[in-house]
């Protein structure tokens, strides 16, 4: 951007999502997947590293000195992480190579925040003999000479060396993006990425001050804080008066009365659900699938709807197909941006909500979602009545310690994400004959013991690129959605149930 703030502070989502990476819950990360019709093209991704590391991913930590004032976020000194792996990938194995990308961990407090990863797609009966091992190959942001990490060699014009594959084999490619979502959330990654493919001016994260400037700032910042939080405990003793004036009890004398007895509890007998059998190497599934763009658009307008709306549909249908919420409304989170141009806050996601009646779903009435949608979007940004119970300047002010302790938001029964058609910058950014593209947040690592107690849910995303609507999901309910295998028979059935041919990845 052209006039950079003097010091970027970490935002209260940025802050959370950066504990994550330190403490014991499971860091968030989101993955962006290119399924591509030829090879991969080493030098164009490497090109297009080289735009992302001069850009607002390529960030790092710089803690604040002073109590009670927020960190800053500062350029990253590190060399950006190039995997091009020389092992080509099997077509049926697309989703498992997809998955262990989004298991590497990230570091976006010292600067290791995003990383890109390419490996050639090859035929289910092609075996690939004596390749080398896979590495990655790093390149400085001023796109100098590579270095070489892993012992992994890319030749010029993007050749594989080590050779192994048949003639032919190749049946296209499958590219990765993970990212930290500490340091971007979907729109944030979106726009780095259609400046770093068109090569378009970068948003720069200012670099931090030093000595006496970065103690002022910081003192400047703790200031704020402060006053923030000195401002709502004020609002809240105003709230308080008011509440205790309205239930002043009025005593008049009256002759007692016998007190009833207490009625029995009302005991709510829900179906037994069997857990996984082994919590501890229990890893949450994750599944993309394919569908035709255009038979997805016909569908929805049958139905009243858009493809925004038959996706949330999709969802929430699932939710009730793994058994929670049976005959009952489904609360759905969707997503919505508020980042504006040449924005370079890390996350600006506000959550619109919307509840889906059973009849609703039933009936598969895509004209009620419409409407219900387009309200919860009208009223997202609006505050609400009375005081908010914690502010989050407080929050944000505490130790990791204290903030560990506190109740975890739970996960959404269900969040639909959907990117609708991405720019052509996002959409051909790792090169030319892109055929699908997919995008997912990740929990790493997170426990079944973990997802319990937040709740548990399904997440998805929703893009489409050219001929191609891409559903990924990620089953974050251990005791209803056990394994991929699960997964996939729900996300078929539903598929099935509106007409629509899937493909899984």
């Amino acid at each position: 951007m052209p006039n950079p703030p003097s010091a970027l502070r970490l935002q209260f989502a940025d802050d959370m999502f950066l504990r994550r990476h330190d403490g014991d819950s499971s860091p968030a990360v989101n993955q962006v997947l290119w399924r591509l019709d030829g090879p991969y093209d080493a030098d164009r991704l490497r090109d297009l590293a080289t735009g992302i590391a001069a850009g607002s991913l390529h960030r790092r930590v710089v803690r604040a000195r002073v109590p009670g004032a927020r960190h800053r976020w500062a350029p990253a000194e590190t060399l950006p992480v190039v995997d091009l792996q020389t092992t080509g990938v099997a077509e049926h194995e697309i989703g498992t190579w997809a998955q262990a990308q989004a298991d590497l961990p990230l570091d976006p407090a010292g600067g290791r925040s995003w990383r890109l990863a390419a490996a050639d797609v090859v035929a289910a009966d092609v075996v690939a003999a004596g390749a080398v091992s896979a590495g990655a190959v790093s390149a400085g942001a001023g796109g100098a000479a590579m270095n070489i990490v892993g012992g992994v060699l890319v030749a010029p014009g993007g050749a594989r060396p080590g050779g192994g594959q048949a003639a032919g084999a190749v049946v296209g490619a499958i590219v990765s993006l993970t990212c930290a979502h500490a340091v971007a959330d979907g729109a944030a990654l979106i726009d780095a990425l259609v400046r770093a493919s068109t090569h378009a001016d970068p948003i720069v994260v200012p670099a931090s001050a030093r000595g006496t400037r970065a103690l002022l700032s910081d003192a400047s910042d703790a200031a704020r804080q402060a006053a923030a939080v000195a401002r709502w405990a004020q609002a809240k003793a105003r709230q308080a008066a008011r509440t205790t004036q309205r239930a002043e009890p009025v005593v008049t004398a009256q002759r007692a009365e016998p007190v009833a007895a207490p009625a029995p509890p009302v005991v709510q007998v829900t179906a037994t659900v069997t857990a996984p059998a082994d919590d501890a190497a229990w890893r949450a599934p994750v599944l993309h699938v394919e569908l035709p763009a255009d038979r997805v658009a016909k569908v929805a307008a049958e139905h009243g709807g858009t493809p925004n709306t038959w996706f949330v549909t999709f969802l929430a249908r699932l939710v009730h197909a793994t058994g929670r919420f049976p005959g009952e409304p489904v609360p759905v989170a969707l997503p919505v941006s508020t980042r504006g141009e040449d924005d370079p806050r890390a996350n600006s996601t506000k959550v619109a909500r919307v509840t889906i009646p059973a009849d609703v779903l039933a009936t598969r009435d895509l004209g009620w979602v419409r409407a219900a949608a387009k309200e919860a979007y009208t009223a997202v940004g609006q505050t609400g009545p009375g005081v908010a119970p914690v502010p989050l300047e407080l929050v944000q002010m505490l130790p990791d310690t204290v903030v560990s302790r506190l109740p975890q938001p739970p996960v959404a029964a269900a969040m639909a994400s959907n990117l609708g058609t991405p720019p052509p910058g996002y959409t051909h950014a790792p090169g030319g004959s892109v055929r699908a593209v997919a995008t997912l947040s990740h929990y790493q690592g997170a426990s079944a013991t973990e997802l319990r107690a937040a709740g548990g849910g399904l997440v998805a995303f929703c893009t489409t690129v050219g001929q191609a609507t891409v559903v990924s999901v990620a089953g974050l309910d251990p005791d209803r959605v056990a394994d991929e295998a699960h997964l996939r028979h729900l996300v078929l059935s539903e598929a099935d149930a509106w007409g629509l041919p899937a493909v899984p990845w």
